[in-house]
């Protein structure tokens, strides 16, 4: 036996038709019966099968119309076994005739041995409820059901082709996905497309409730049913899914709820969702018709979406007891239930976090009475800060600190959200709210675990970006273990963020990995990959991996997820360790036109959030880029012209390292401008006055550039000797391997003054090998220039000097010839000594030409 079980409309019948015309073309017997309503006796049914037979034989057969069922089911299984070889039966329209009397008669006829050479198909809009274990067993049966009789897209495609229509691939499977396949919806729209110009708004608008479709649900399903049954499909209809429990709360009665469980018998597009619970649900376009019919009835379908709403509230399923509400029209009950579930604590509950929940409340948030409710305004405000909408975050957050007031324990609930949002707005949280939040947490009584727990994150975060590394490390663990405790993995994730940063800035890049990996995959398994905590693990892991000098890799992790975080859930240092990154691949690969392209893309992303910060770093990056790529006129011009000019070397906070975790200061830049220049004093004179102002010991990457620094200084005093100290010190005392991209960051010579450094007599043979495998690395990642025989490079610029120098211009002439000042054309020639390790500018063209670099 094979059935094909569907609702109405899946094309049973036109698969049976198509499937006998196949056999009948091969030369099969045959034979189709079409039940209905009047088959439902014994001797009915089998009636219709004997007649059915008779075209088959070749012999007239006696009237049976008087005998009973028993002699009836003798005669049927008599004249079968007339018939020689195989036998194709098709009852169409079972489901009419379906009842226990009639079930009964096939089991029989099925368990007769002698008639193992008929095939039975039954087509029909309910399984068969006689025992099938036995043919299962023996492989004598197939089924075919709605998953097989769904159309696919490309199926939907091909039934829409030559009628006519201007639909795309896109707009029939899209539709075809919203009907899910359905046979007759996708007729029914193939035949009104062809018929008329409006084919887009036909395809958007049609639902059960249109005119042809509600007709045809209404004559071939709604009015052959049960009056019961139709009066609990109405008041039914609008909720998106159910099970026994909770239509039982809803129609407040059992029996009317155990009505679901012979929904099947009426054949009802009705689906079984997978997992625990029996939950169930209309098919969409069924469901439409049965809204627009309750509709039609006057039927409250506020009064069923609010019972599931206070039943779902229950059992603790707060995102859909909030659903229900908001379905029903009752924001302020929404928010009462958010407000008694936590309220702001949702936005960091489960694996997945809350977003989805205040994403839903916040698009009714007009319709709230959001003082009555301060703790879910709290986590309105935490949304709209992660999504960027930071006007409202600050909106709600006011609100909710209004109705604090007076209030102790509200007040701490404020305080924790107000320093989270300084995070999303780039403002520091005032050391009173600081040292108001360490007191919260050393009164716990009344505190929340997770509300403990993101008071333990933002301390992290806050110490984390005053350079307090061990204090970022010490918060951030017990916050993550609150989290945990609270089974908020998703507020858990959060704090690898700040641990992963604390450990990069303290020197173990090696843990800082380890973190940024943990978060990624809990992101990839928890939330999915491609989601905003899954970018910041990427974005953050890039960070250390450019830092290595392993550029594509970083590169690779870049691409995707920090154009991601500049549209998504993101606050600065993520966007600074982003764009920090960036601009090392790109100066690795020496696409000095990318990188200014990466910074006008990041620069518009700072002025979108209002990231003043992010604006200063990328002004100050800037300038250091102009700089090395030998435009030191307009890199001092761009300075001056972005708060980066001399007197802003005199600011302690712009040159405080604790708070400036990367980039350029203005101390440094004109540290590097006037070592540029050949001016060492002034340079030295900057240099130390810069650290002598330093309040806190810079963090290991940041000693590593100033290390550097100080070498080059000490190299244009001449001091070759402590230079050669401070480079081996450096090597010895410092994780340099983690950090070797700071090597060629300097002014375009300065990666050649170090090679030749590491010579020295006084660097001890280890400290020499270590430090020119380093310089080795470094070496391949240098820009792309014109090659010399000892590995120096040069740049475009560079070349073009020689060339001129060797013609023998002055300065000046070269300058105007490129539109160059006399400072950037001696800039340059320092460079090109230096490659050239030469002290004039005969010896210089000499040396050119020798190494080939000129022609000679």
């Amino acid at each position: 036996m094979t059935t094909i079980v569907a609702p109405a409309g899946y094309g049973k019948t036109s698969l049976a038709v198509q499937w006998y015309e196949l056999l009948k073309a091969d030369g099969v017997k045959l034979c189709w019966v079409s039940l209905d309503s009047e088959h439902t006796n014994q001797e009915a049914f089998l009636l219709a099968l004997i007649d059915a037979l008779q075209t088959l034989l070749h012999e007239d057969g006696a009237d049976a119309g008087n005998l009973p069922a028993a002699a009836l089911l003798s005669v049927l299984a008599t004249r079968l076994r007339k018939i020689e070889g195989p036998l194709v039966v098709f009852l169409d329209d079972y489901h009419f005739a379906q009842t226990d009397a009639t079930e009964a008669l096939m089991a029989k006829i099925l368990a007769d041995l002698s008639l193992e050479h008929v095939k039975l198909v039954l087509v029909s809009r309910s399984p068969p409820r006689f025992p099938l274990s036995a043919l299962r067993l023996r492989g004598e049966f197939k089924q075919f059901g709605v998953a097989e009789l769904g159309f696919s897209d490309a199926e939907a495609g091909e039934l829409f082709a030559g009628k006519g229509t201007h639909l795309t691939e896109e707009q029939i499977g899209s539709f075809n996905r919203r009907t899910e396949g359905w046979a007759v919806a996708l007729q029914m729209v193939s035949l009104l497309v062809s018929e008329s110009d409006e084919s887009d708004s036909i395809l958007a608008s049609f639902d059960g409730g249109d005119t042809d479709m509600g007709s045809y649900l209404s004559e071939q399903v709604f009015e052959h049913l049960p009056e019961d049954i139709r009066q609990f499909l109405i008041d039914t209809a609008a909720l998106p899914a159910f099970n026994h429990s909770l239509l039982e709360a809803v129609l407040d009665s059992r029996e009317r709820a155990d009505l679901c469980e012979s929904l099947a018998e009426y054949a009802l597009p009705v689906t079984l969702l997978a997992g625990p619970g029996n939950w169930m649900r209309f098919h969409p376009v069924f469901n439409e018709f049965l809204k627009k019919t309750a509709s039609r009835r006057g039927v409250d379908a506020n009064r069923a979406l609010n019972r599931a709403a206070h039943w779902f509230e229950a059992r603790g399923d707060i995102d859909r007891a909030v659903h229900h509400a908001l379905s029903a029209g009752d924001a302020n009950l929404a928010a009462r239930i958010v407000e008694t579930a936590g309220g702001w604590r949702r936005v960091y509950a489960t694996t997945r976090g809350g977003a989805t929940l205040f994403q839903a409340l916040s698009g009714h948030a007009s319709e709230i009475d959001l003082a009555r409710f301060p703790l879910a305004t709290l986590g309105l405000s935490i949304f709209n800060a992660k999504a960027a909408q930071l006007a409202a975050a600050n909106h709600y957050l006011a609100i909710a600190d209004r109705v604090a007031a007076g209030d102790p324990i509200l007040a701490k609930d404020v305080r924790v959200v107000r320093i989270l949002l300084a995070l999303y707005t780039d403002h520091w949280a005032s050391a009173a709210d600081l040292s108001a939040l360490e007191d919260d947490l050393r009164q716990p009584d009344g505190m929340e675990l997770i509300h403990r727990a993101l008071a333990l994150n933002m301390l992290s975060y806050n110490f984390l970006i005053r350079s307090e590394l061990d204090r970022a490390l010490h918060y951030g663990h017990l916050a993550i273990r609150a989290f945990r405790d609270g089974g908020a993995d998703f507020g858990a994730m959060h704090l690898y963020t700040h641990i992963g940063q604390a450990f990069f800035l303290s020197g173990d890049c090696a843990s800082a990995l380890s973190a940024y990996e943990e978060l990624i995959c809990e992101a990839q398994t928890n939330i999915g990959p491609g989601s905003d905590l899954d970018a910041v693990g990427q974005v953050l892991k890039a960070e250390v991996l450019s830092m290595r000098g392993e550029a594509e890799t970083a590169a690779e992790m870049l691409e995707w997820a920090l154009p991601h975080l500049e549209l998504h859930d993101t606050w600065f240092d993520l966007l600074a360790a982003g764009f920090m990154a960036e601009q090392r691949v790109l100066r690795m690969r020496g696409d000095l036109l990318a990188a200014h392209a990466a910074m006008d893309r990041i620069r518009a992303t700072a002025r979108r959030r209002s990231f003043e910060r992010l604006t200063r770093l990328i002004d100050g990056e800037r300038a250091m880029l102009l700089m090395a790529s030998g435009d030191l006129d307009h890199a001092i011009r761009h300075a001056e012209a972005n708060g980066f000019g001399m007197q802003a070397v005199a600011s302690d906070r712009a040159n405080a390292l604790a708070i400036h975790l990367r980039g350029a200061t203005p101390a440094i830049f004109w540290t590097r401008t006037h070592l540029a220049l050949g001016d060492k004093v002034k340079a030295r004179e900057i240099f130390d006055q810069f650290m002598m102002r330093q309040t806190q010991r810079p963090h290991v990457p940041r000693a590593i550039e100033l290390a550097l620094i100080e070498i080059e200084i000490l190299l244009a005093e001449g001091q070759s000797e402590p230079a050669a100290a401070r480079l081996s010190d450096l090597v010895l005392t410092t994780p340099l391997a983690d950090y070797r991209s700071l090597l060629r960051f300097g002014h375009p010579a300065a990666l050649s003054e170090l090679r030749a450094l590491v010579k020295h007599p006084t660097v001890a043979a280890i400290t020499r090998q270590r430090l020119q495998s380093l310089f080795t690395d470094a070496d391949v990642s240098e820009e792309p220039a014109v090659g010399s025989e000892d590995g120096s490079v040069f740049t475009g610029r560079e070349r073009t000097v020689l060339e001129l120098l060797s013609s023998g211009l002055s300065n000046k002439e070269i300058g105007r010839m490129l539109a160059l000042s006399d400072n950037t054309i001696k800039f340059h020639l320092r460079n090109i000594f230096a490659k050239l390790n030469v002290s004039t500018r005969t010896a210089a063209v000499t040396a050119a030409r020798q190494k080939g670099v000129l022609d000679r």
